[in-house]
């Protein structure tokens, strides 16, 4: 299927979703949940606390401007097909877009060009042959100069109304200018602070993952390991589908945990642990899709017919469809028996299946450390006991054994492509796995 025939197909998706009743107000689905909300008496074991907030249906005639930037990589390297699939993603990008969106284009090699400024669509025709005429390949990779520029072009049409993100896509490894991970994260960060997202697409084998990752990362953006120009059409069109179905922004939870609970450690997601209380940020939400915060606590002990307070969690959001700032609280208790029967059947194993597949992601950010050592048997190792890890954990529910079984077989695609492919296309498919089990991506495929 041609980029062009996968931007109508998700233009119909969108639209299908215009026939379904839609509710007045429409409210982000909000939930706190603890693994084990009933422990037994005077034991004191690792607990995890999960907030999940779930997108809106989204009313595809009432989706919000969207303020996009495409910064695309003009390498030398770039040359040939991975040239011409960037245009034509440009293209589609542009024939996608309606009048009440902005868009602007940014083009680097060992210096950045705007051939498109920051402006209303209007003339699409016009657009597009800017577009051809102007993005051919040539010289070094300025990522962090093209980064820079994408984000003034952005930040000329800042709306908290609107969905800002940006789209960078580059196959090499930064070569002018700032090019360490640390000081291209801080372009995440200052995203961030704006409300700005970037999803980072790394094309080919020769780019640097960790720092296209971190990126994404500290912007909530998406990152993608593009391995052929074919895949670039399918993950080009697959992020429009986030762009265009985004239904909060500047989402905040925070967690007070009570004065005898300690917060370990946050599983996943990115954020701050301060004395009794963890702040998490997320950039946006999508429609149908659910993002979560996992909090990793050790509760006090108690007696059993004993509750205690642990937890109050208040998440805030600006919604889109209504574009107010809404508001979430919520108070959570444990409870505590000398059942060790009880304590089972009261288990949320949705819960216990989502902090096991956290934790496997952080085991395989390891399985990276021993890739890059050299160790290529000790990191398949880590894949394999994670699968066997996942497929063991003793559930009932099928929801939840499916979803661990999913996440064992990822595993085991992992473990064969690390077995077919190359050390660095191992390594970025491995890096992008991670990512997003740990930002809750949307999958692809």
């Amino acid at each position: 299927m041609n980029l062009k025939h996968l931007f109508a197909a998700l233009a119909m998706g969108l639209l299908a979703t215009t026939t379904a009743a839609q509710p007045s107000a429409p409210k982000v689905t909000i939930k706190s949940e603890l693994a084990s909300p009933l422990v037994l008496e005077n034991s004191q074991d690792k607990n995890y606390l999960k907030v999940s907030l779930t997108g809106f249906p989204l009313h595809a005639t009432k989706r919000s401007p969207i303020n996009l930037a495409l910064v695309i990589d003009r390498s030398g390297s770039m040359g040939g097909e991975r040239i011409e699939q960037a245009t034509e993603a440009a293209v589609m990008a542009v024939n996608t877009l309606s009048a009440q969106d902005t868009l602007s284009v940014v083009i680097y090699d060992d210096v950045v060009d705007v051939i498109v400024p920051a402006a209303k669509v209007g003339n699409k025709a016009k657009l597009i042959s800017q577009i051809r005429e102007q993005l051919t390949a040539r010289g070094g990779t300025a990522l962090f100069a093209g980064v820079s520029r994408g984000i003034k072009e952005t930040s000329k049409f800042l709306d908290k109304a609107h969905v800002n993100r940006i789209i960078l896509l580059s196959d090499g490894q930064a070569n002018v200018g700032p090019s360490s991970t640390s000081e291209l994260a801080e372009l995440g960060k200052i995203a961030a602070r704006k409300g700005i997202a970037i999803t980072t697409m790394g094309i080919g084998e020769g780019y640097n993952e960790d720092l296209m990752a971190a990126i994404a990362q500290y912007s909530d953006g998406n990152h993608v390991f593009v391995q052929n120009t074919d895949a670039l059409e399918k993950a080009f069109a697959h992020e429009f589908g986030d762009v265009m179905s985004v239904v909060a922004q500047d989402v905040v939870v925070q967690i007070h945990v009570a004065d005898n609970v300690k917060p370990l450690r946050l599983l996943g997601r990115e954020g701050e642990i301060r004395d009794n209380t963890v702040t998490v940020k997320l950039n946006q939400l999508y429609a149908n899709q659910e993002k979560y915060v996992m909090l990793e606590v050790l509760p006090a002990k108690g007696q059993a017919t004993q509750s205690k307070p642990l937890a109050e969690v208040n998440v805030s959001y600006n919604n889109l469809a209504t574009g107010q700032k809404e508001r979430w609280d919520d108070k959570m208790a444990i409870s505590y028996t000398a059942s060790a029967n009880e304590v089972q059947k009261a288990q949320v194993e949705d819960v216990i299946v989502d902090s096991a597949i956290q934790k496997s992601a952080i085991q395989n950010e390891q399985a990276l450390q021993l890739i890059d050592e050299g160790k290529m048997d000790e990191a398949k190792a880590i894949l394999r006991e994670n699968s066997s890890t996942l497929s063991a954990l003793p559930l009932s529910a099928p929801a939840a054994r499916m979803k661990a079984q999913e996440s064992a077989e990822e595993n085991l695609k992992l473990l064969d492509r690390m077995e077919s492919e190359s050390k660095e296309a191992s390594r970025k498919s491995l890096k992008e796995q991670s990512y997003k089990t740990k930002n809750q991506s949307s999958k692809s495929n």
